[in-house]
């Protein structure tokens, strides 16, 4: 029986730059970082000690792939971000330049607001209600 999620992949168009954003502006930190045979580089981001679910980002292997760069989920968001405090995460992360879809809204679920990535890919950033 499987007993945990790992990596999931996230296409991006340029390994620095997705590191700049993930790591640097969402504060997550780079997990594994090294060029394997072949001059692949493999790069995961994620929560050390944490949690084992992290993001594996992967520059695409060609047009096809390019083609699916912020667009891998459609319109849905890929990722649910948690938090302990999204209205305060929301300003931390405006002020570091990241777009929002609009303002955090409060349901009986928690409270929750939009964003997406430098290349688009949409993500939803959730603080659950108590």
């Amino acid at each position: 029986m499987m007993t945990e999620i790992g990596r999931t992949t996230l296409l991006v168009d340029d390994y620095d730059d997705a590191i700049e954003f993930y790591a640097e502006t969402l504060g997550f930190e780079v997990l594994y970082d090294d060029e394997l045979e072949e001059g692949y580089r493999a790069v995961h981001v994620g929560r050390s000690g944490r949690s084992p679910v992290g993001i594996w980002l992967m520059e695409p292997s060609g047009e096809a792939e390019r083609a699916l760069v912020g667009e891998q989920t459609g319109d849905q968001p890929a990722f649910v971000f948690y938090t302990d405090d999204c209205r305060k995460t929301y300003e931390t992360l405006s002020d570091r330049g990241v777009t929002f879809l609009g303002e955090p809204k409060s349901d009986e679920s928690g409270v929750h607001v939009h964003f997406e990535d430098p290349y688009g890919t949409k993500i939803v950033l959730v603080e659950l209600a108590a």
